[in-house]
């Protein structure tokens, strides 16, 4: 019996952590993350002497019962726009790959965690998981290189 009521309450917690922005009254809760996001990283130079850069950028939405998010990276020979899942709760997300949209998704898989977003008394900390900056060989796991540019009130979507 206690067997099953630990099961039962493993199942409410995970639910709880990983349920996104469904329609319920914890969809307030995500208000916060709709917005516009950017990313820049700094200049490196290129061995034919010019500047190369990388933007980032990311636009959260609310989409019928859950978050979703655009994810494109731009710069030297790189393109990519993806679909994102975005999970989690008031202080820390996770962006997760959907699919392709347009460019190359680097053999991501459906599912991986590509990085995450908290906030902790109003900074904004990047971890990196499955991407990282591109430019810089030996980039920090952690970062505070997203800033949002642009919030939205989700109630109005």
């Amino acid at each position: 019996m206690q067997k099953i009521v630990f099961i039962l309450l493993a199942i409410i917690i995970i639910n709880f952590l990983f349920c996104g922005c469904g329609i319920n009254n914890n969809s307030k809760k995500f208000e916060k993350w709709t917005g516009d996001y950017h990313y820049e990283e700094s200049p490196v130079q290129a061995n034919a002497g010019y500047a190369m850069v990388m933007n980032w950028t990311l636009s959260i939405s609310k989409q019928n019962d859950s978050c979703t998010g655009i994810l494109e990276v731009n710069g030297q020979q790189t393109f990519m726009k993806l679909k994102t899942f975005i999970r989690g709760n008031t202080s820390k997300i996770a962006v997760i790959y959907n699919s392709l949209l347009d460019g190359n998704d680097e053999q991501l898989k459906s599912g991986d965690t590509l990085f995450t977003l908290s906030t902790v008394s109003g900074i904004l900390t990047t971890n990196w998981v499955t991407m990282k900056p591109r430019l810089i060989d030996n980039s920090s796991k952690e970062c505070n290189c997203f800033s949002q540019i642009n919030a939205r009130n989700s109630s109005r979507q």
